[in-house]
Order: structure tokens, then sequence, then C-alpha cells
């Protein structure tokens, strides 16, 4: 039996694959009679919410609604942006005209001037969109010229990982009414609305998962996605220091200098930071894994011994940062210093040129 929304086979075993139902639902809307959607075009069709899908199960679906539009607009999140920015959609995404939206602007330090941000990030993804929009969502930051932008086109679909505020900025642009659209070929189920002669199509939020919040419920994802400000931590380390972020990411510290290394940490404030030595650091992670150490998640989630971890040694220097997707960043203010990082096998942990400037004065 199919959805009559998007047409995809119903199944009751995967939430994540298109055509969930849950079995106790299916069965009672079918004993009454009433209309049978699958969970992800119930929720479109009477919240205006997509669920989120995953990025493999995603494209081939995707493909051939890319053919019936204009443009892309690619929705990435500034305080992730190497989760957002995820090299295989990229690839994906590398013969379609697109317009990149930068969001979230609004959580970076104040002393972060638009200007910087925007060089910055013409600078991590080395190509050339028909535009570059920086945008705030909760304060309609940007809104504006991504108004004007996209309104000169016919067709155009919106595109971005989960918790990006792409589903933000849709509602903001278009209003309340929208519905459900399924296109032929697909068995995708979009967020469809009109704005002057504009087609605007809303697409799933993907999970790649490279970010460790697509390894969480979707309770946990919320509580790790920063929405008022980023939390920010500066460290002075000592030679045999070790630094976690929350239950899920160690940092040992490594340094020859007299002058010990100086770094600030940005991350959502449900992220906790704790500091010891080398000496405590295996058993502290064992014992306080979601106790002391808060993973941010309900460690029942992700239990510690059904973990693989990944291990990476990363020689870091001034205007440096090292960033671990779907977590936060570590911005070096004095260095050298080398660092061996252990995380959660699979999530992706980049080194780059620093997108908050070491030399900048605070305001």
């Amino acid at each position: 039996m199919k959805c009559k929304g998007c047409g995809a086979e119903l199944q009751h075993e995967d939430e994540m694959l298109p055509g969930y139902i849950p079995k106790e639902v299916f069965e009672k809307r079918t004993l009454a009679g009433e209309e049978v959607l699958c969970q992800r075009c119930f929720r479109a069709r009477h919240y205006g919410k997509l669920m989120p899908v995953r990025f493999e199960d995603f494209w081939s679906q995707l493909i051939n609604v890319i053919k019936e539009v204009d443009v892309v607009v690619w929705i990435l999140d500034i305080t992730d942006f190497e989760g957002s920015y995820d090299p295989k959609i990229s690839e994906m995404l590398s013969s379609v005209k697109k317009i990149f939206v930068i969001n979230k602007i609004d959580l970076l330090p104040k002393a972060v001037t638009v200007q910087e941000i925007e060089g910055w990030v013409r600078r991590q993804i080395n190509e050339e969109p028909l535009d570059l929009i920086l945008t705030s969502a909760t304060r309609r930051y940007g809104l504006r010229r991504l108004e004007e932008k996209i309104l000169q086109f016919r067709r155009v679909l919106f595109v971005g990982v989960t918790n990006v505020g792409k589903s933000s900025l849709f509602k903001a642009l278009t209003g309340k009414d929208v519905s459900i659209t399924p296109f032929p070929g697909t068995t995708l189920g979009l967020i469809r609305a009109k704005v002057s002669n504009t087609v605007l199509l809303d697409s799933p939020g993907m999970t790649t998962g490279h970010r460790l919040i697509d390894l969480l419920s979707p309770e946990s994802q919320k509580k790790l996605t920063p929405t008022d400000h980023l939390s920010r931590f500066t460290f002075k380390p000592n030679r045999d220091s070790v630094i976690f972020l929350g239950g899920v990411c160690r940092l040992d510290i490594e340094f020859d200098s007299e002058l010990r290394p100086i770094f600030q940490i940005f991350a959502s404030e449900a992220v906790k930071f704790h500091q010891t030595n080398k000496v405590k650091a295996d058993t502290l992670w064992r014992r306080q894994y979601g106790k002391l150490l808060v993973p941010p998640f309900d460690p029942r989630e992700l239990p510690m011994e059904s973990l693989n971890f990944q291990e990476k040694r990363i020689e870091l220097n001034v205007s440096e940062e090292l960033a671990i997707a779907g977590l936060g960043w570590v911005s070096v203010r004095r260095g050298p210093f080398e660092t061996c990082l252990k995380t959660i096998d699979g999530i992706y942990v980049r080194k780059r040129e620093a997108l908050i400037n070491p030399t900048r004065k605070e305001r």
C-alpha cells in the first residue's frame, strides 16, 4: 500500500526511510476508512513540518526535483560550518545553480563583522555561487535581500542538513500557507508555497552521519543546537592536561614551549567542559560518562560501551581552529601545541583557518 501524499510504499520498520508509519496508526486509520499518509506527509500537511531523511536515501529522489527548479538555495549554519557544508552534498550540487545562505550569524561574537564572515565562508567553499547571503532567521537579518534574490526565479528549492534553520527561513519568507507536494517520479514530499510569481519548495533536512547530532534523538538534537548564544570558555592548560567536551570528545594537550598555549572552545551551552590530567582521564571518562561528563544527551541513547572512537593527532597554531562537526570548535590564541583528539568514529573533524580572529579586540 502506498502513501496518498507522496506515493512511497508504506512501511513500519525505519522512521528515517520514506513511507514510514507506526503500525498501530496504520491499522487504526485503515479500519476507520481514513486517508492513510506516511508520518512525514502527515506532519507536513497538518503541521507544516518536514521530518529529516538520510542523505544516501534522499539524493536519488531529490535529483528529480532539482531538474524542475531554476535554482537551489543551500542553507548553511555558521556555528556548525563543517557539519552543514558536507563534502558529499557539495559534490552532488557542483553542477547546480545555487545560492548559499549562511544562517545564525547572530550567534557569533559581535566583534566579528559581516564582511569577515562572508570573506571566510568564500575561502572555505572554494566555488562561486550565484550569491552568498548572510542571515539570521530569528532576527530577520538578511531576509529582504534573500527574498529579492529568489523572486528573480520561477521555481526555487531549499536544501540543507537538519537544524540549520532552513524551515525557519522558509516560513519567514512564505508565511504559514503551505502545502505538501509530491513530484512526478519521486517519493519525496516537499513543502510548497508561492510568493508573488515564484514557487518555493522546502525539502526535508538531511542527516549525513558525520555530525554528532546525527546520532542523537530529536529531543537531544534540539538541546545541542544553539539558539540564543554560543558558550565560550578560555583554557590555559598544563602539559599533562586533558579537556573533555561533554562525554564524547577528549583533547589531550602536548607542547614544548615554556609558555602554555591559550585557546577558546565555542559550543552550545548544553556542552559541559571538564579539565583534568592524563593520569586521571581514562578512569574519569569511564566512570563519569553521562554524569560529571554530560554527553550532552541521555547516555542511554549512546551507551559508551557501544561506541567506537577515532583518534587523531593534530598540530595547532595561532589563527587556526579545530572544528568537530555537530559539537563545536577550538580557536587558538597562543601556540603552537599538539592535541590528540578522541571522539566518536565517523564524526567529521577538520583543522581550518580561524573564523574568530585571535588578535581581535572584544567589544
